[in-house]
Formats: structure tokens, C-alpha cells, sequence
């Protein structure tokens, strides 16, 4: 069983160790996500990439609310809705918040305008039908700087190059940032996927479209949709979950390079943590550069998937944001905890288990030293994600630092243990 190094000796009493860990889990509670009920989405969705064009039929199913109120992205058209419901559409556009793990703190990308509707359900009703359609293809850029987030600088696209739609795109009805689950089909021309969270059910190619169902009941911050000219490869893991590879050219032994990696270590957070939480864990390469974590997949990028060393940095990392930050969520009025967990528990622990864990931190407090000042520092509880060199080496580094001078503090064993109560 993989884990932390053992050369740490620090002497402390039984009720010191007790009190740092009771304060370890206060601080995470605090900044977890609020679990709320989740809605249930029952998605129909045709896609025509050549056009960017996308047509919803979207049942969802409520618990006892009788008057919704709805946001849904202003360039889709609300076609009709179900007989049992009474819609009024509020005057004016909204402006829309990013969601999800992925964060651009209010920028230029998470400005798409909602329209807000009110709904008033018949009284014995428990679910009923919207009908939408639109075209979904905002622009984006691509920064230079080594903390480039790709498509976290676009709300979405459909086009003959690829699919990328999220919450940030605010492609599904909102109901004030409800957990959410899921049943989702998509229509596709033939000789293209599609990938969403979850497990999928059932996939088909008929009359020139391919079909893919999607389910996830895990309750879900946000819903994604990917989708591409993918080459799949898969396997089945003795644990019963399906490690997968989505790639955009045929590349069997780059898929197996990481298919073998998953199941490594996927073995290895689970006995360090706890059951992994989805049916999958999927690499889907992507056009553009990208280092995603979604519930259940990973979306890197093209060029980023070759690099021999992301086998074993980034690939992890993003595998273990299923347990942080998409499982356990992040309550972001409270800060950003889980880059640095996570951080922590990839890229450090797999430095240190080679041996090189004080080269790594050295490294981390160097780039902290070189890009933060008393102009640019903040608190970790005002972290929450990285757009700059400065607040990636605080949400990241110095959010690592932390954990392990706590560690440090509690020892090894207190330390996983409390990981693993927590989860």
C-alpha cells in the first residue's frame, strides 16, 4: 500500500494530535459544499456540430416546489413548455456566475446572459417538460502562461472541431444552483462520441446518427457534454470500474500507457482515502490545451497527453479531484481548499514516494518566493482558482504548505486518518 514517508519522527502528546485534527476537520466542513436536494434531468439532446447548433427536450423531475424560478443562456430559445406548467419570462438579461470546480474568478468568459423565468406548476405535479433549441459557439482565447486553463476562457462550443458544454455555458435549465442528477441522450452524427459524467447506459449508431445514454446519480454541481470524432478504448477494472480513453486519432499505446496508470492509482487513493466514488475514470483528449478534473473524467490536451510526464503529475492530480473538489465540493464563499489538498496528495505524494518530496517543496517555496509579494498575496480563504503565476502559488503552493506543516504537526497516521473519516 502506497504511502506517506515514514522518516518523520515529531513527539507530540495525545491531546495536541487530537486538537489539530478536530481543527483539520472544522476548517474542510466549514468550507464543504452545502448539500442541498437535487433535481433529476431526464435530457434528449440533437447536436449538429457543422451548424452549432443544439435542440433540448429537458423533463425534469421536482420534489414539492410549486413556483421555479429558471435561468437558462439567453442565445437558446425556449420552444415550449409542458401543459402542466404556467411560464412567465421576467423582463431583461441576467447576468450569469461561473459554476463548478473550474473557476475563472469573474472574468471576461463568465459573463454569458441568462434569461430568467418564473414558473408556477399545476398543484398535483411532479415534473414537467421544457423544450429549447439555439446556437452555443462563444469565443475563446488561449493564454501563454503556464497556468493556461484552455476552455475555462470560453462558456462553451459546438463546432465541426469539437463539443464543450458546461455550467458555465448554462446549457440546462438552472433552478438557483441546485445539486443536480442526471439521464442524458445525445444525438450525434455517425463517427462522433459523446462523454458526460457518470456511467454510460447504452450507446447505438443508427441512420446515420450515433446515440449515447449517460446516468449519473451522484448529485452534480453542474452538467457536462463532450463530444468529438473519438477513437474509444476501455477496460474493466477489477473493482468493477471501467478505466476509459477518448482519444481524437488512433493511439493504442498511449491509451494503454494510461488506462495502466488509472487502475494504479485508482488502487492507490482508495486505500488512502476511501471508494472511488463513479462507475469511470476517462482521459478524453481535447483540441485545445487543457487540464480539467470533471466528476468521472479528465479533459487534457492534445499536445499536454504526449508530454511522458503527465502520466504520473497531472493525470493523478486530476483522478484525484474526484474525491476533492468532485465528490466533496467546495463551497467557494469560503475558498478554494481542495487545489491544495489535492496537490498534496498527487503531484507532492508521488515526488515523495521517488524520494524527491523536499526537492518539491524547495520548488514550491522558490516559485512563491519569485512571483508573490505583499502587493499580490491573499489569504487561502480568498483563493479560488488560479489566474495568474501569483495565486496559482498560493491556492496551490501555499495551501500545500499548510497541509504539511499539519502533518507535520499530527503525524502520518493521524494525518490519513483523518482523510479518510472526513471522506
Amino acid at each position: 500500500m502506497p504511502t506517506f514517508a515514514n522518516h518523520i519522527s515529531i513527539k507530540h502528546t495525545k491531546t495536541m494530535k487530537r486538537i489539530l485534527v478536530l481543527s483539520l476537520f472544522i476548517f474542510i466542513s466549514i468550507s464543504s459544499f452545502p448539500q442541498k436536494s437535487a433535481l433529476h434531468h431526464i435530457l434528449d439532446v440533437q447536436l449538429d456540430p457543422a451548424q452549432s447548433h443544439i435542440k433540448v427536450t429537458d423533463s425534469i423531475l421536482v420534489l414539492s416546489e410549486k413556483e421555479i424560478l429558471i435561468t437558462l443562456n439567453s442565445a437558446l430559445k425556449i420552444l415550449s413548455f409542458s401543459s402542466n406548467v404556467k411560464a412567465e419570462q421576467l423582463a431583461g438579461t441576467f447576468k450569469s456566475n461561473d459554476v463548478g470546480m473550474d473557476r475563472d474568478n469573474g472574468g471576461e468568459n463568465t459573463k454569458v446572459k441568462l434569461n430568467k423565468w418564473k414558473l408556477i406548476l399545476d398543484k398535483d405535479s411532479k415534473y414537467f417538460v421544457i423544450n429549447y433549441e439555439g446556437n452555443v459557439n462563444f469565443s475563446f482565447s488561449q493564454s501563454e502562461e503556464d497556468y493556461a486553463r484552455g476552455f475555462s476562457e470560453t462558456s462553451g462550443i459546438i463546432s465541426d472541431s469539437g463539443i464543450y458544454l458546461a455550467g458555465s455555458t448554462h446549457w440546462v435549465p438552472s433552478f438557483n444552483d441546485r445539486l443536480v442528477t442526471f439521464q442524458m441522450t445525445t444525438s450525434l452524427p455517425q463517427g462522433w462520441k459523446s462523454v458526460s459524467q457518470g456511467k454510460r447506459l447504452d450507446e447505438a449508431t443508427s441512420e446515420g446518427r450515433h446515440y449515447d445514454t449517460w446516468i449519473c446519480e451522484h448529485p452534480q454541481e453542474e452538467i457536462f457534454l463532450i463530444g468529438a470524432r473519438f477513437i474509444e478504448y476501455a477496460y474493466e477494472m477489477s473493482n468493477g470500474i471501467h478505466a476509459m480513453a477518448f482519444l481524437r486519432t488512433p493511439d493504442e499505446a498511449l491509451a494503454n500507457k494510461y488506462l495502466e496508470v488509472t487502475g494504479q492509482y485508482m488502487d492507490m487513493y482508495q486505500k488512502l482515502i476511501g471508494s472511488y466514488p463513479y462507475s469511470k475514470f476517462a482521459l478524453v483528449e481535447n483540441l485545445l490545451y487543457t487540464g480539467y478534473g470533471m466528476p468521472s473524467f479528465t479533459l487534457l490536451g492534445e499536445k499536454i497527453i504526449r508530454f511522458p510526464f503527465i502520466l504520473h503529475s497531472s493525470y493523478p492530480h486530476e483522478l484525484l479531484h474526484n474525491w476533492w473538489g468532485n465528490s466533496v465540493y467546495v463551497n467557494f464563499e469560503k475558498g478554494n481548499w481542495c487545489e491544495g489538498i489535492t496537490a498534496y496528495g498527487a503531484d507532492h505524494l508521488i515526488s515523495e514516494q521517488r524520494g524527491q518530496g523536499e526537492e518539491y517543496r524547495r520548488a514550491i517555496l522558490q516559485k512563491f518566493t519569485n512571483v508573490v509579494n505583499p502587493g499580490n498575496d491573499f489569504p487561502l480563504n480568498r483563493f479560488i482558482s488560479r489566474n495568474s503565476a501569483a495565486s496559482e502559488a498560493i491556492g496551490y503552493g501555499k495551501s500545500l504548505m499548510m497541509w504539511h506543516m499539519l502533518r507535520l504537526k499530527v503525524g502520518d497516521e493521524a494525518f490519513k486518518k483523518s482523510f479518510v473519516h472526513f471522506y
